[in-house]
């Protein structure tokens, strides 16, 4: 296997690595309660110490890669996520849990941000780079559906949590030690060690998002004013640029025009990862409290959304050379706001046949994740990139948001543990509800923010090759702010 194929097939397992510990972990989540002796509220800050520390380290992770090494910053991420993961394995206590997930959300910014830059650094511009690019981008839009079934194998077997701590801390260690041998390292950019200090200052606006997101939950706020503040944030940038149109207006709203469809990419891929992420971990939670499936059961229910993703990869790069990226890209949020608006039907279930056809769509939509070089070349290395941190704060901010619904929900039954009770699975089925409304507005804001910013123009010439541009669009191709026009 020549060497560039090898290190984008070690980055891919070492993406696959984080997906698997958040989807492991959330599958686990009855478990964990039991053994730990855990509420739902307690479980809930589990998880959103990790998703605000995922959140919050994106630019950071990415400018410390730059000014030392990607290499150095994505084995310090292994290491990192390989002793957090045997900590719960080998001590019981509950503050040791806590800690182990923060560590976790560290080391997953940290493994994600040098996945993608070493990808640029192994694979010169050009073709190559691109389809190495979709390559990474569709592994981890899939990673989480195709994740399931393992884990919940793993755990069907063992019948407890420390199986899955004590497979995520072997993994790391092995892809520890094969990193050295398959990747060179980045060549460190000196001038970048002056931006390390600005990146850092980043972690405080977008651990205030993640952190924010939670205390939404932790005040009781109505699920409709979560979706409320939740569209209204993500429209911000599209609206300001719509008034940076005219001549003699503030710089900022100028640059937002200009650059709209980087910032719309942007804001796009943000909300659909969080639509994603969101409706895996509750639809994990609700499969298994409300439907009443095993641990197995529930990762074959949740298995077509792989199927999804993939059926989008291979439909959108080409309807968007045909037709535009802005309608495709709307287009297929619609189809995941579709799914959404199923999961959230009255009287909903959460069985097995009832949630196929809505993953599946939701998860078609999602192929857009799959396809970061279809918003721009990879010329433009920086969109790349920056697409990338909007994932994973798009991925944190879901986690949160929705985590904090169902933590109201609980918070109002006063505090009932996972227990099994009929009356307690009824309540929380309302709150599984209000989630799945949030996604369909987050999907149905994706798509209206998409065809205010993206291109609309298609490129038919573009569609022959969808691995050299992914079915880019003309007007994508060049700086982030190309606007299509």
């Amino acid at each position: 296997m020549p060497r560039s194929a090898l290190a984008v097939v070690l980055l891919a397992v070492a993406q696959f690595l984080v997906v698997f510990d958040t989807t492991s972990f959330a599958v686990a989540l009855p478990l964990v309660a039991r053994d730990w002796g855990l509420a739902i509220a307690g479980l809930t800050w589990l998880l959103t110490a990790y998703s605000v520390c995922f959140a919050a380290l994106p630019v950071l992770a990415g400018a410390l890669g730059r000014a030392f090494g990607q290499r150095r910053v994505l084995m310090g991420g292994l290491a990192l996520s390989s002793v957090a993961a045997a900590a719960p394995a080998v001590f019981s206590a509950p503050w040791v849990l806590m800690a182990s997930r923060a560590v976790q959300g560290v080391a997953a910014a940290a493994i994600t941000a040098g996945a993608l830059a070493l990808i640029d650094a192994t694979h010169p511009a050009g073709p190559g780079r691109d389809r190495a690019l979709n390559v990474h981008f569709a592994v981890v839009a899939c990673a989480t559906p195709a994740a399931l079934l393992p884990c919940t194998l793993l755990l069907d077997a063992s019948e407890t949590e420390k199986t899955i701590f004590w497979v995520q801390a072997a993994a790391g260690v092995l892809l520890l030690l094969l990193v050295p041998l398959a990747l060179a390292e980045s060549a460190p950019e000196p001038a970048a060690r002056r931006r390390v200090g600005a990146a850092a200052l980043a972690v405080v606006p977008l651990g205030f998002l993640a952190w924010f997101a939670d205390w939404l939950g932790d005040r009781s706020v109505s699920a409709t004013t979560v979706i409320v503040i939740a569209v209204a944030g993500a429209l911000v940038p599209s609206v300001l640029g719509w008034f940076g149109r005219g001549e003699g207006v503030p710089e900022l709203l100028a640059r937002l025009h200009r650059q709209r469809a980087a910032f719309g990419a942007y804001t796009v891929v943000a909300l659909l990862a969080a639509g994603l992420s969101g409706a895996v971990l509750i639809l994990t939670m609700a499969l298994q409290t409300v439907g009443g499936l095993s641990p197995m059961r529930v990762g074959w229910a949740l298995l077509p959304a792989v199927a999804g993703v993939v059926l989008g990869c291979l439909v959108l790069p080409g309807l968007a050379a045909r037709v535009g990226l802005g309608a495709t890209v709307a287009g297929a949020c619609a189809v995941s706001a579709v799914g959404f608006v199923l999961l959230a039907l009255p009287g909903a279930g959460y069985r097995f046949a009832e949630v196929l056809l809505p993953l599946l769509l939701i998860a078609f939509g999602c192929g857009v994740l799959a396809l970061p070089v279809g918003f721009a070349r990879s010329v433009s290395a920086a969109l790349p990139r920056g697409l990338n941190a909007s994932r994973q704060l798009g991925a944190g901010l879901g986690a949160s948001l929705f985590i904090g619904i169902v933590t109201v929900a609980q918070q109002r039954f006063g505090g009932v543990t996972l227990s099994g009770m009929k009356d307690y699975r009824a309540f929380l089925s309302g709150a599984f509800r209000d989630c799945f409304e949030l996604g369909t507005a987050l999907c149905l804001t994706a798509a209206a923010i998409a065809l205010l910013a993206l291109p609309r123009r298609g490129d038919r010439t573009a569609a022959g090759d969808p691995g050299l541009s992914g079915g880019a669009p003309a007007g994508t191709a060049g700086s982030p702010g190309s606007s299509g026009r």
